[in-house]
């Protein structure tokens, strides 16, 4: 009898360690978190950082849990990007997205965090200022004078607010105005994954 107890304790142990390592996702957090999107760049560009935190369902911090984030295929990335972190002791770790291209209509897995294996967020839309078309994934992996018309149309209204929308808050107006102007300033750009 002494040895079932023994057993069924470690079995229940073990069981509980193993748990501590699995993401619960209501309780885990990944910002910035635009209306339900996320920027993307050629290059460091300020919004385009996330900051996650990975907790399990007793809310402790997982330390040293494996962070991925994936996109959708229409989203290109570019070839130095690293979109792979591993936690800090306190559940936390950053990623800086590099790429470009846009999702403009909700689609779920457009941009998805996963930790441990376990899917933490799913965002259902890209934008990036390197996208050369107000509805349509086409990066070039530069911010540049292409950009600049698709962008300039939506700002002034010419043309409904799109790719160019980066808050997702159904115009583009001076909010939207620094991620584009920063990046055509410093003329970001990288080379995409074919």
């Amino acid at each position: 009898m002494k040895k079932l107890l023994s057993a069924l304790f470690l079995l229940a142990l073990s069981s509980s360690l193993a748990m501590a390592t699995v993401p619960d996702p209501t309780k885990c957090t990944v910002t910035p978190n635009l209306n339900g999107g996320v920027i993307i760049a050629p290059g460091l560009l300020n919004g385009t950082t996330l900051s996650i935190n990975v907790r399990n369902s007793s809310n402790n911090p997982i330390a040293s849990a494996a962070v991925s984030v994936i996109f959708n295929n229409q989203i290109r990335i570019c070839t130095t990007a690293v979109h792979t972190a591993s936690t800090d002791v306190n559940g936390n770790c950053t990623v800086q997205l590099r790429g470009g291209g846009c999702l403009n209509a909700p689609t779920p897995g457009a941009c998805v965090v996963i930790a441990n294996g376990i899917e933490i967020k799913n965002y259902t839309l890209v934008k990036s200022p390197d996208n050369a078309n107000h509805t349509t994934s086409i990066p070039s992996g530069s911010v540049s004078t292409v950009d600049l018309p698709y962008f300039a149309d939506e700002f002034k209204g010419v043309v409904a607010a799109g790719c160019h929308n980066y808050d997702n808050d159904l115009d583009v107006d001076t909010a939207d105005l620094p991620y584009f102007g920063d990046a055509f300033k410093a003329a970001l750009s990288c080379v995409l994954v074919p």
